[in-house]
């Protein structure tokens, strides 16, 4: 049995992150997804995410092919959850020891609306860090 783990933001979730989900099931028998922190998040992005965490652990827990889904933060090391740590292309790299397994998303979002928002809710965050 391959356990496989996943870590990411999965905030307004989309067909991106269910791409990575499903490359992720693909090369696990068993795949743990940890859904980042709010604080966590910001600490990776810069901001924090729209959609809180409850509601982005319960979107991610019903998604086909995920068997458990766990917080991730500042305190989670990868390695211990699994054997197989998934990474995700141009995202920061997380703390694991390990193997690790390098995903491409296969799409992005073509909502312009979504498209559009998260383009705003970047601007205003890095609009407040220029302010402060």
């Amino acid at each position: 049995m391959t356990v496989g783990y996943l870590a990411n933001v999965f905030d307004l979730l989309n067909v991106r992150d269910l791409d990575l989900i499903a490359q992720a099931g693909r090369h696990s028998s068993r795949l743990v997804v940890g859904v980042f922190s709010d604080d966590f998040a910001e600490l990776q992005f810069g901001r924090r995410p729209v959609v809180p965490m409850a509601e982005r652990v319960a979107l991610v827990s019903h998604v086909r092919g995920v068997h458990e889904v766990v917080t991730h933060d500042e305190t989670t090391i990868a390695a211990d959850r699994a054997a197989r740590v998934f990474a995700v292309a141009g995202d920061p790299p997380l703390r694991h020891a390990g193997e690790t397994w390098l995903l491409t998303p296969d799409r992005e979002t073509s909502s312009v609306l979504l498209r559009e928002a998260l383009t705003l809710v970047g601007a205003t965050v890095d609009h407040l860090h220029d302010v402060a």
